[in-house]
Formats: structure tokens, C-alpha cells, sequence
């Protein structure tokens, strides 16, 4: 017991050593503190929102207008068979491949609520179901910051081919044992009117939620940039804690393109916060997560470099980015009408009735 109240009063103080060096900083460089802020608020508004908010929709909306476990059927055996998971996951895992960081973490607890799946098997999904979408790869991080749409589109075929291996490879550890799920005991089922507004309410939170910790880590930064005046060291620290910033810093140095796949397999400390958050109640080993994020970083960096070898002409993609970078290429009116369209025709094809789930 005496070790234990040893080691709680040391990381109290630690604790309280952080946040006091917190509040003097920010006390003593509020306008380096105000700068980062509003960076995190264009890279909000110019890249999170428009490339996540209607990802996270559609995410919840499968899940609870009962379309996973439609889907579920047809997909269940590859599921199993690959992913060691149910059939139900499959939606889940096909929507947090395409759907931006958070977008799958919410789908899983989605899934969790409705009881398809079990704490071990939202565990396995949280632990690779976690990745960038494309307008924010190929957009944003390719077209915005690179210059070159061919290095957005090797950036996300390496995060992609990064996330099947992930995927395999937390199935293999899973082993091949039984597993049962819990019979559904909610309510009635949501028809797809009720199920849409309750997505679009969900969703608006957790967005609301992940603009804060980006704008929040933002702030941090523009706090340590203070203190690290030298551009690579200060490039480093911003990819490890904030994947946007991360991002426009290493393109600002022309790195390999293999470290820009690196820094977004990992994500930030920043993503990892908003996934956490975006889980609720489930219990999952941060630890065990930040070794995943490492290793699919590691993993997409492999890939990438082996793709530049591959097609060398799409190597030397940094050419002409002195002036200031611009995220306005993440959303576009052309592809939010397409996305409003696919909406539209999805509900439209809905049936009028209550959607039934039928036990098995």
C-alpha cells in the first residue's frame, strides 16, 4: 500500500506540474497560444468537418437502421474467416476504411450499444479500424499540402493495404475460438426517418467534440513552438500530437513521402483522443491501442516506400510549396451534391416500413 500511495502521489504531481506549466504558458504566450488555436479552427472547419461530419452519419445510420445486420448476412463468412468477427462488423469495418479517424470508433460503439458485438471484439476493431479518409489523404494532405494528387493516391493505398494487414493480424491473435454474441434486448426498431435524425444529432456531437481536442492540441503547439525553434525537431513534435499539422510542417520540409505516410498511419496523440472519446464506456488498454496506431504507422510507411519504388516517377512529388499551404481542396461543392445525392437515393430505396429485425 505504501508504494502504491508512492507512485499515486508522484504522478499527482506530476499531474499538477503539467498543468501549472500549462497555465504559465499560457499566461506568458497568449498570442502563440491564440495562433494555434485558430489554425485548429480553419483545419476544422476546412478539413474536419466537411471530410468527417457526413462519414460519421452514415456510420451510425448503418448501424442503427438495422443495415449492418442486412449487410451481415452477405458478408459473414469473409468476415469470420479474415477478420475473426461477425458478420454485423463488416459495415463497420468498410465504413472506417473510407470514413476518417473517428468515423469507425463511433461506428463500433454503435455496435456495442446495440449488443452485435462483445467489450473483446470492439477491443479487436478499435485496434485497426482506425484511418483517414480519402478527401483527407489524397486532398488535403496530396493535393493541399503536397502539390501532387499521385502522392495523396500512394498515401492512401499504403494506409489501406497497412489496414488489411492490421486487420489479419489482430484477427490471427484473436485465435480461432467460439464466440457467441448477446441477443439484442433494446427496444422496437428505428425506422430509417428516426434513425437518420438520431445519426445526424450523434454525429454533431462527436464532430463538435473532435473539432475541440484538434483546436485544443493546436493551441499546445503553437505553445511548444515557442520553446523548439528548430524546424525538424518542431515538425516531429507536430505530427506526433496533431496528424493535420504534422502533415503541412513535413511537407513544408519535402521529407520522404514515406514519413507523411508514417505520421498518418500513427494519427496524433490528438486522434487518439477523439477515438477514446468516441467509444463511451468501452474499456480498452491505451497502451495495447498506441502500440496498434505505432505499428499500422509503421506498416503504411513500409508500404509506401515500397509503392515509390515501384512507381519512382511519383517519388519526387515537393515542388513549390514555400508559399502558405491551403486545406479549402477537402470538400468541394461537386462532391457534396454527389454525397447528398447517394443520401437521397438511400432513403428513398428504403422500405416504408419499420425496418424488422429477424432474430436467428
Amino acid at each position: 500500500m505504501t508504494k502504491w500511495g508512492g507512485c499515486m502521489k508522484i504522478k499527482s504531481g506530476l499531474l499538477f506540474s503539467a498543468v501549472l506549466a500549462a497555465a504559465c504558458a499560457l499566461l506568458i504566450f497568449p498570442a502563440q497560444a491564440s495562433q494555434g488555436a485558430q489554425k485548429g479552427v480553419g483545419y476544422s472547419l476546412n478539413i474536419l468537418i466537411p471530410s468527417l461530419y457526413p462519414f460519421m452519419v452514415l456510420s451510425v445510420f448503418v448501424v442503427k437502421s438495422g443495415l449492418a445486420r442486412k449487410i451481415g448476412r452477405a458478408l459473414n463468412r469473409p468476415t469470420q474467416a479474415l477478420l475473426r468477427l461477425p458478420g454485423e462488423a463488416a459495415a463497420s469495418v468498410l465504413m472506417s476504411a473510407i470514413g476518417g479517424y473517428p468515423a469507425g470508433a463511433r461506428s463500433i460503439a454503435a455496435l456495442r450499444e446495440e449488443g452485435l458485438i462483445d467489450r473483446d471484439q470492439a477491443e479487436q476493431m478499435v485496434c485497426f479500424c482506425v484511418n483517414a479518409g480519402p478527401s483527407f489523404v489524397i486532398t488535403a494532405v496530396g493535393v493541399g499540402f503536397l502539390k501532387s494528387a499521385q502522392a495523396g493516391t500512394i498515401l492512401f493505398v499504403s494506409q489501406m493495404i497497412s489496414f488489411l494487414l492490421m486487420g489479419l493480424l489482430c484477427g490471427a491473435a484473436m485465435g480461432k475460438r467460439s464466440r457467441t454474441l448477446r441477443k439484442q434486448e433494446s427496444g422496437p426498431p428505428i425506422d430509417a426517418a428516426r434513425a437518420l435524425i438520431a445519426s445526424a444529432s450523434d454525429a454533431a456531437y462527436s464532430t463538435l467534440m473532435m473539432c475541440c481536442f484538434v483546436i485544443l492540441f493546436a493551441s499546445f503547439m503553437g505553445l511548444l513552438r515557442t520553446a523548439v525553434k528548430t524546424r525538424v525537431p518542431a515538425a516531429i513534435l507536430s505530427a506526433a500530437l496533431e496528424v493535420t499539422g504534422g502533415c503541412s510542417d513535413l511537407a513544408s520540409l519535402r521529407v520522404p513521402l514515406w514519413a507523411v505516410a508514417l505520421a498518418i498511419g500513427w494519427g496524433g496523440l490528438c486522434v487518439h483522443f477523439q477515438v477514446l472519446a468516441c467509444l463511451g464506456d468501452i474499456p480498452i488498454s491505451r497502451l495495447r491501442f498506441a502500440a496498434c496506431r505505432l505499428l499500422q504507422g509503421m506498416l503504411s510507411a513500409a508500404v509506401c516506400f515500397g509503392l515509390t519504388q515501384l512507381f519512382p516517377e511519383c517519388a519526387p512529388v515537393f515542388s513549390n510549396i514555400s508559399g502558405p499551404v491551403s486545406a479549402k481542396f477537402s470538400g468541394s461543392i461537386p462532391s457534396a451534391a454527389a454525397l447528398a445525392l447517394m443520401c437521397l437515393a438511400l432513403l428513398l430505396n428504403m422500405p416504408h416500413e419499420k425496418l424488422e429485425i429477424q432474430e436467428q
